[in-house]
């Protein structure tokens, strides 16, 4: 009852921000475009619907850019941002301490680390005094204005140094022990940020807690990003490339340059990979149709895959994960979104269409393996213990036959007897 007391007076009598929402954003793995993606969801989120942003750090570090931008978005949003090295006996090392440095709030789990955050660029570290300096005068800069120790905050870039918990608490870097995320809110209700550059008073009862999940291209340049799958696809590519080369086939060519492609979507930035995947199906569905469906409908499948990828990807995730952003409007964009479901369907079953289409007839490398039914023009006169030869296919071929066919009479093969045709006539 006093706590509900308390909260009460800090409501009416105080700059309080009162806590709906608590909108989970887990950052496990290397930090790329997909995090910052993922981070402003969460951010627009809690803006608009009253709530706080949690970001879980479980990380070894990630790219410089990105993650001076995710700073950014941090250090201008208008909902508390709250950075959490959790679960236990995890790490915020790089871009994660970066990140955490960049929160209203900072807290660790007992057993975590962070530190070690000087920049490597293609597995060297970086000595380079100008681009050193630059990051540690920022990262100072970032920690001082949450009031915390902005020698760390050097430290950690120039001697790559690490603290536990308990030591980044006592050297006042984070402001937070926590054994887990009930446990935090619990500590931190209370607490006081700066929002919008007025001091405020976090009010956190009763709040419901929800996950942010990944969009459909945020788990694609995650997934792409993982450095097992990045090393397949550069062999995989290196290795279709020699394919091309030595056999001048051209799928080898586009199945290369597909994997290529879709390698560096990594490093795009996430708002644009929905129309780049669109962009990239529609080439592929089109090389497929100007080279007559040479592979049999493949190119074309993989092209309607990704544009289909890309569809679902370039709208709001609410329309997908039932997330509540209010959109000025919105009417206009499910219309935009029907016709184009609509339009999609129908490209769609006409592509079905031809793909069966082409699927029903024989192709080339069937008629060179059987040649059985095919019809073809006599070159000499063949009958019953008289062998000669017959053009198949735009090919001469040894041939028997049981029933006298004279020369220019149209043939039907029969059976194929090793590199020995047994026809019949067909017409004369």
């Amino acid at each position: 009852m006093r706590r509900f007391l308390l909260l009460l007076l800090l409501v009416f009598f105080s700059n309080a921000y009162v806590v709906t929402t608590v909108y989970v954003v887990e950052i496990n793995g290397v930090i790329g475009p997909y995090t910052l993606s993922q981070i402003q969801r969460a951010i627009a989120l809690a803006e608009q619907n009253s709530g706080l942003v949690l970001l879980l750090l479980n990380t070894p570090g990630g790219l410089a850019d990105t993650t001076l931008q995710i700073m950014k978005e941090i250090g201008n949003s208008q909902a508390p941002v709250v950075g959490y090295v959790y679960p236990d006996y995890s790490y915020a090392w790089s871009a994660g301490t970066y990140i955490l440095m960049s929160t209203h709030i900072a807290a660790m789990a007992p057993h975590t680390v962070i530190g070690s955050c000087q920049p490597i660029a293609g597995g060297t570290p970086i000595n380079e005094s100008k681009t050193l300096n630059a990051l540690i005068g920022y990262l100072e800069t970032v920690a001082k204005s949450y009031g915390r120790n902005g020698t760390f905050a050097r430290l950690c870039i120039t001697q790559n140094v690490n603290l536990g918990a308990e030591e980044a608490l006592r050297y006042r870097v984070i402001e937070v022990v926590a054994v887990d995320v009930n446990d935090l809110l619990r500590k931190i209700n209370g607490s006081s940020v700066v929002l919008r550059n007025q001091k405020t008073e976090l009010v956190i009862a009763g709040v419901a807690i929800r996950k942010v999940e990944p969009t459909i291209t945020e788990t694609l340049q995650m997934w792409l990003s993982d450095p097992v799958v990045s090393s397949i696809l550069s062999l995989l590519a290196f290795i279709l490339l020699l394919a091309a080369f030595l056999t001048g086939h051209p799928a080898a060519v586009v199945a290369a340059i597909i994997i290529l492609v879709i390698s560096m979507f990594t490093f795009m930035p996430t708002a644009w990979l929905g129309v780049a995947l669109i962009i990239l199906g529609a080439v592929l569905i089109m090389a497929e149709v100007l080279m007559g469906m040479a592979t049999h409908g493949v190119v074309a499948g993989v092209g309607v895959v990704l544009v289909v990828m890309g569809f679902l990807s370039i709208y709001p995730a609410n329309v997908f994960s039932g997330e509540l952003i209010y959109i000025r409007d919105w009417w206009l964009i499910q219309l935009g979104l029907y016709i184009n479901i609509a339009l999609l369907i129908g490209f769609l079953g006409f592509m079905i269409y031809k793909i069966v289409t082409v699927h029903r007839q024989r192709p080339p490398s069937e008629f060179l393996t059987n040649l059985r039914g095919m019809e073809g023009v006599a070159i000499d006169d063949i009958g019953p213990g008289m062998s000669g030869f017959v053009k198949v296919f735009g090919e001469y071929w040894k041939a028997v036959s049981d029933t006298p066919i004279k020369k220019g009479c149209r043939v039907r093969v029969v059976e194929v007897q090793g590199d020995t045709l047994k026809v019949e006539p067909a017409q004369c």
